[in-house]
């Protein structure tokens, strides 16, 4: 009996390793917006922060802390954390009170652009439902 329970107990081991390989059932990505991302040209070196994001790139949406101007607004950051952006406004109210009831938004950059000296970038942002 006890090596029955020894190995059951090393199989119950094994698979919680392999957790995060399973699929989730009833996991499913929902698309919210594409967009420009604003606030581009306010932010310094600029193309130095971006070199690395190219189309594919996954970056990062953090929520801005709270203040009465901007109460809903939403960084969009590097993987290295450098600010490259904001969800516009006419996105953000929706998306920032999806992550703050705790949903996960992920963001992907779809095309980079220099037109003149403004850098444009656009990005897919989506959320996932588990």
């Amino acid at each position: 009996m006890a090596n029955e329970l020894a190995v059951i107990e090393k199989n119950w081991v094994a698979l919680a390793g392999q957790a995060q390989r399973l699929p989730t059932p009833f996991e499913q990505t929902v698309f919210l917006a594409e967009c420009h991302l604003a606030g581009t040209l306010e932010i310094n070196d600029m193309l130095v922060k971006t070199k690395d994001v190219d189309e594919g790139t996954q970056v990062v949406l953090k929520r801005m802390s709270v203040d009465a101007e901007h109460k809903h607004a939403i960084a969009v950051n590097t993987s290295a954390g450098a600010l490259i952006g904001y969800v516009p406004c006419r996105y953000s109210t929706i998306m920032a009170r999806l992550m703050d009831a705790g949903k996960n938004l992920t963001a992907k950059v779809v095309d980079k652009k220099l037109e003149g000296h403004w850098l444009d970038i656009t990005v897919s942002i989506e959320m996932k439902e588990v």
